[in-house]
This record gives C-alpha cells, structure tokens and sequence, in this order.
C-alpha cells in the first residue's frame, strides 16, 4: 500500500484558484465531503492529518469541524480565495485550492466529477493564483486556469 509520503508518479488531474502560494506540495487522501454528516463522521476518522477534504462549495460553517480538526489540505469545487473558508484556510496555513475543475475522477449522482475516497492527491500551490490537483498515477494535463493576460489576473468561474 502506497503510504501519503511515498515516491509515486503524479498527473494533474484538476486546476483551480490557490488560496496562497506555497514551494511545499502536499499530498493527502482524498475525503469527498458532501453532507452534514459525513464532515461530522470525517471527524471521527484516525487519519485526519493524512486527508486532503474536497467539498463541493466554499462555506466555512459547513467546514468548520473539518478545519479544527486539520486535514493536510482543502479542495472546492465552487468558491473564491476572498471567501470567509479562503481567509480561514490561509490563517490556519491549510494548503486550498478552490473552484477545482477536476479532469479525471468518478462523476457522482449530481453530475461533479471528483476523485473517488482514497485517492491520493497532491496539492501544487507554487504558481499561485493558480493552484494544480495531481492525482498518484494519473498521466492526464489539464487545461490552463482562466486567466486574462490583459487584466493579468486569475477569474475565479462564477457560481450558478
């Protein structure tokens, strides 16, 4: 069994906007959190500090427990750095990418695609805004971050 710190080959497998630029890269097991219940389960878990979360929007109150508990890392599918999760991610020095579009994963009954429980993922902060998910084995590229070379600066997609 690969362990979270082991050597292994990685491909991107999503981009989105960086919360903060980092040199570090941190690699994790990913943890879909889309309910209630399944923040107050991941908080029960032994291996809290070897997850990366992923959930699906940016709210801090729907992951606070997660946050308290210290995950390696937070990847949204929806959200802005200037959130109230961007600002917490940044004060508690959690690595966070957010508005993750994923390339590669398994697509779930409301039609996101992420990668599946388990996953060994790996968060690349150093071209930040722009913020690179890589997932252990994965050969796939992703396309570049919506920039505007014009304004030179990353648009964060909007939410519907």
């Amino acid at each position: 069994m690969t362990t979270v710190d082991s050597p292994t080959t990685f491909g991107a497998i999503g981009a989105g906007v960086a919360v903060f630029e980092d040199t570090e890269q941190v690699s994790g097991r990913a943890v879909w959190l889309d309910s209630p219940d399944a923040v107050m389960d991941f908080v029960d878990r032994d291996d809290i500090d070897e997850c990366v979360v992923i959930a699906r929007g940016g709210t801090t109150t729907f992951l606070t427990p997660a946050l308290v508990a210290g995950p390696r890392g937070v990847l949204t599918l929806q959200g802005a750095p200037t959130s109230h999760l961007g600002i917490v991610s940044r004060e508690y020095g959690i690595p966070c990418i957010m508005s993750v579009t994923f390339t590669a994963g398994e697509v779930n009954a409301r039609g996101e695609m992420v990668p599946p429980d388990g996953t060994v993922v790996r968060l690349d902060l150093r071209d930040a805004p722009r913020g690179v998910v890589l997932g252990e084995g994965a050969t796939g590229t992703v396309a570049p971050a919506h920039h505007d070379e014009a304004a030179s600066e990353v648009r964060t997609p909007r939410i519907r």
